[in-house]
Protein backbone atom coordinates (compact mmCIF):
# COMPACT_ATOMS: atom_id res chain seq x y z
CA UNK A 1 0.00 0.00 0.00
CA UNK A 2 2.72 2.25 -0.62
CA UNK A 3 1.57 4.35 -3.23
CA UNK A 4 -1.57 5.30 -0.63
CA UNK A 5 0.86 6.75 1.86
CA UNK A 6 2.63 8.90 -1.46
CA UNK A 7 -0.86 9.88 -2.56
CA UNK A 8 -1.87 11.05 1.42
CA UNK A 9 1.68 12.50 1.32
CA UNK A 10 0.31 14.51 -2.01
CA UNK A 11 -3.01 15.21 -0.90
CA UNK A 12 -1.81 16.87 2.42
CA UNK A 13 0.79 18.89 0.70
CA UNK A 14 -1.76 19.79 -2.16
CA UNK A 15 -4.56 21.17 0.72
CA UNK A 16 -2.86 21.67 4.42
CA UNK A 17 -0.08 23.61 3.23
CA UNK A 18 -1.79 26.42 1.24
CA UNK A 19 -4.93 26.66 3.94
CA UNK A 20 -1.91 26.95 6.48
CA UNK A 21 -0.07 29.82 4.65
CA UNK A 22 -3.54 31.49 3.89
CA UNK A 23 -4.26 31.56 7.66
CA UNK A 24 -0.90 32.56 8.83
CA UNK A 25 0.86 29.89 10.29
CA UNK A 26 3.78 29.93 7.99
CA UNK A 27 3.32 33.28 7.28
CA UNK A 28 7.15 34.99 6.76
CA UNK A 29 7.35 38.46 9.33
CA UNK A 30 7.43 41.48 7.25
CA UNK A 31 11.21 42.69 7.19
CA UNK A 32 10.88 46.10 9.65
CA UNK A 33 11.94 49.41 7.43
CA UNK A 34 15.16 50.66 6.93
CA UNK A 35 15.41 54.00 8.95
CA UNK A 36 16.33 56.76 7.08
CA UNK A 37 19.72 58.34 8.15
CA UNK A 38 19.26 61.85 9.19
CA UNK A 39 21.90 64.08 8.45
CA UNK A 40 22.45 66.52 11.24
CA UNK A 41 23.83 69.69 9.35
CA UNK A 42 25.79 72.22 12.34
CA UNK A 43 25.06 76.12 11.96
CA UNK A 44 27.77 77.68 10.24
CA UNK A 45 29.58 79.96 12.02
CA UNK A 46 30.15 83.69 11.46
CA UNK A 47 34.00 84.49 9.35
CA UNK A 48 35.13 87.91 10.83
CA UNK A 49 37.70 89.96 9.74
CA UNK A 50 39.91 91.56 12.85
CA UNK A 51 42.86 93.83 12.23
CA UNK A 52 45.88 95.39 14.52
CA UNK A 53 47.20 98.81 13.51
CA UNK A 54 50.51 98.16 15.34
CA UNK A 55 51.91 95.42 13.90
CA UNK A 56 49.69 95.58 11.06
CA UNK A 57 48.36 91.74 10.87
CA UNK A 58 44.87 90.99 9.61
CA UNK A 59 43.27 87.53 10.84
CA UNK A 60 40.05 85.74 9.32
CA UNK A 61 38.57 83.81 12.55
CA UNK A 62 35.09 82.08 12.81
CA UNK A 63 34.30 83.80 16.20
CA UNK A 64 31.73 86.45 17.52
CA UNK A 65 34.15 88.57 18.79
CA UNK A 66 37.91 89.83 17.72
CA UNK A 67 41.01 89.49 20.16
CA UNK A 68 41.28 92.25 22.31
CA UNK A 69 44.66 93.33 20.88
CA UNK A 70 42.60 93.47 17.53
CA UNK A 71 39.86 95.70 15.76
CA UNK A 72 36.44 95.05 14.42
CA UNK A 73 34.89 96.85 11.26
CA UNK A 74 31.75 95.09 10.52
CA UNK A 75 30.08 92.34 8.71
CA UNK A 76 28.67 93.70 6.05
CA UNK A 77 27.92 97.42 4.04
CA UNK A 78 27.52 100.04 6.43
CA UNK A 79 23.53 101.81 7.62
CA UNK A 80 22.97 104.84 8.80
CA UNK A 81 22.58 105.60 12.34
CA UNK A 82 20.29 108.19 13.52
CA UNK A 83 19.25 109.85 16.61
CA UNK A 84 15.97 110.35 18.72
CA UNK A 85 15.03 112.81 15.41
CA UNK A 86 15.82 110.12 12.86
CA UNK A 87 18.60 112.13 12.14
CA UNK A 88 22.36 111.18 11.98
CA UNK A 89 24.42 113.59 14.08
CA UNK A 90 28.31 112.24 13.21
CA UNK A 91 30.63 110.28 10.87
CA UNK A 92 29.48 106.23 11.17
CA UNK A 93 32.18 105.12 13.97
CA UNK A 94 32.48 102.43 11.76
CA UNK A 95 33.35 103.72 8.89
CA UNK A 96 35.85 106.36 11.09
CA UNK A 97 36.83 102.69 11.98
CA UNK A 98 37.72 101.49 8.59
CA UNK A 99 39.51 104.50 7.30
CA UNK A 100 42.05 104.47 11.18
CA UNK A 101 42.97 101.28 10.23
CA UNK A 102 43.02 101.90 6.19
CA UNK A 103 45.29 104.98 7.36
CA UNK A 104 47.44 102.72 9.51
CA UNK A 105 48.50 100.37 6.57
CA UNK A 106 48.88 103.38 4.23
CA UNK A 107 51.38 105.42 6.20
CA UNK A 108 53.28 101.65 6.54
CA UNK A 109 53.79 101.72 2.73
CA UNK A 110 54.70 105.51 3.18
CA UNK A 111 51.42 106.58 1.94
CA UNK A 112 49.36 109.49 4.15
CA UNK A 113 45.51 109.52 4.03
CA UNK A 114 43.27 112.13 5.11
CA UNK A 115 39.36 113.27 5.28
CA UNK A 116 38.93 115.92 3.76
CA UNK A 117 35.15 116.15 3.97
CA UNK A 118 33.26 113.72 6.09
CA UNK A 119 29.90 114.45 7.90
CA UNK A 120 28.28 117.30 6.79
CA UNK A 121 24.94 118.89 7.86
CA UNK A 122 21.92 119.34 5.93
CA UNK A 123 22.57 123.04 5.59
CA UNK A 124 25.65 122.76 4.94
CA UNK A 125 25.19 120.23 1.75
CA UNK A 126 22.53 122.37 0.79
CA UNK A 127 24.89 125.23 0.16
CA UNK A 128 27.56 122.91 -1.42
CA UNK A 129 24.47 122.09 -3.98
CA UNK A 130 23.53 125.50 -4.38
CA UNK A 131 27.27 126.45 -5.33
CA UNK A 132 27.55 123.26 -7.53
CA UNK A 133 24.75 124.72 -9.29
CA UNK A 134 25.88 128.12 -10.36
CA UNK A 135 28.73 126.79 -11.22
CA UNK A 136 27.31 123.53 -13.63
CA UNK A 137 24.43 125.45 -14.76
CA UNK A 138 21.76 123.30 -14.24
CA UNK A 139 20.76 120.68 -10.96
CA UNK A 140 21.03 117.74 -12.81
CA UNK A 141 24.66 118.85 -13.69
CA UNK A 142 25.70 119.62 -10.70
CA UNK A 143 23.80 116.51 -8.93
CA UNK A 144 26.70 114.41 -11.05
CA UNK A 145 29.23 116.04 -8.56
CA UNK A 146 27.17 117.05 -5.30
CA UNK A 147 23.80 115.93 -4.70
CA UNK A 148 21.25 117.41 -2.57
CA UNK A 149 21.12 116.68 0.52
CA UNK A 150 18.06 114.64 1.10
CA UNK A 151 19.88 112.13 -1.48
CA UNK A 152 23.58 112.87 -0.20
CA UNK A 153 25.60 109.99 1.93
CA UNK A 154 27.47 112.68 3.66
CA UNK A 155 24.49 114.00 6.04
CA UNK A 156 23.72 110.35 7.03
CA UNK A 157 27.58 110.30 7.71
CA UNK A 158 28.49 107.02 5.44
CA UNK A 159 30.64 108.95 3.27
CA UNK A 160 34.04 110.87 3.28
CA UNK A 161 36.29 112.71 1.00
CA UNK A 162 39.69 111.18 0.88
CA UNK A 163 42.79 113.86 0.06
CA UNK A 164 40.55 115.99 -2.06
CA UNK A 165 42.09 118.09 -3.99
CA UNK A 166 45.62 117.55 -4.18
CA UNK A 167 46.24 114.13 -3.02
CA UNK A 168 45.28 111.69 -6.21
CA UNK A 169 48.30 109.48 -5.43
CA UNK A 170 47.49 108.70 -1.99
CA UNK A 171 43.73 108.26 -2.76
CA UNK A 172 44.30 105.97 -5.48
CA UNK A 173 46.47 103.55 -3.12
CA UNK A 174 43.02 103.49 -0.80
CA UNK A 175 41.09 102.58 -4.12
CA UNK A 176 43.61 99.74 -4.85
CA UNK A 177 43.58 98.57 -1.14
CA UNK A 178 40.31 100.11 0.63
CA UNK A 179 38.17 96.66 -0.30
CA UNK A 180 40.65 95.21 2.52
CA UNK A 181 38.83 97.33 4.79
CA UNK A 182 35.19 97.92 3.41
CA UNK A 183 36.09 100.89 1.95
CA UNK A 184 35.00 101.42 -1.75
CA UNK A 185 35.21 104.62 -4.28
CA UNK A 186 31.87 104.56 -5.39
CA UNK A 187 31.62 107.15 -8.55
CA UNK A 188 33.90 106.99 -11.88
CA UNK A 189 34.53 110.80 -11.64
CA UNK A 190 35.06 111.72 -8.01
CA UNK A 191 38.68 109.80 -6.95
CA UNK A 192 37.96 111.11 -3.69
CA UNK A 193 34.82 109.71 -2.56
CA UNK A 194 34.77 106.51 -0.37
CA UNK A 195 31.96 104.65 1.28
CA UNK A 196 31.85 101.82 3.45
CA UNK A 197 29.30 99.82 0.79
CA UNK A 198 30.76 95.91 1.64
CA UNK A 199 31.86 93.85 4.62
CA UNK A 200 35.56 94.32 4.96
CA UNK A 201 37.45 91.10 1.89
CA UNK A 202 34.81 91.80 0.19
CA UNK A 203 35.52 92.79 -3.35
CA UNK A 204 34.40 96.40 -3.99
CA UNK A 205 31.35 96.91 -7.05
CA UNK A 206 32.28 98.98 -10.57
CA UNK A 207 32.05 103.02 -9.56
CA UNK A 208 28.99 104.13 -10.82
CA UNK A 209 29.60 106.98 -13.63
CA UNK A 210 28.65 110.00 -11.08
CA UNK A 211 26.60 111.09 -8.53
CA UNK A 212 23.30 111.21 -10.20
CA UNK A 213 22.61 107.51 -10.30
CA UNK A 214 22.14 108.05 -6.39
CA UNK A 215 19.00 110.25 -7.25
CA UNK A 216 15.91 108.40 -6.86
Amino acid sequence: MRWVHKRSFAFLFAVLVPLAIGTGLFAVPASKPVPIASVIVAPKLPTIMCFDVESRITIKITETFCPPEFLYLGDGPLKEITDSHGAAAELHPLLLTRFAVAQSFARADGVELLITSGFRSLARQQMLFDREVQIRGSESEAAKWVLPPKFSKHPRGLAIDVNYPDGRTEALWLERNGSRFGLCRVYANEWWHFEGVIAPGQACPDPAPNALTDLG
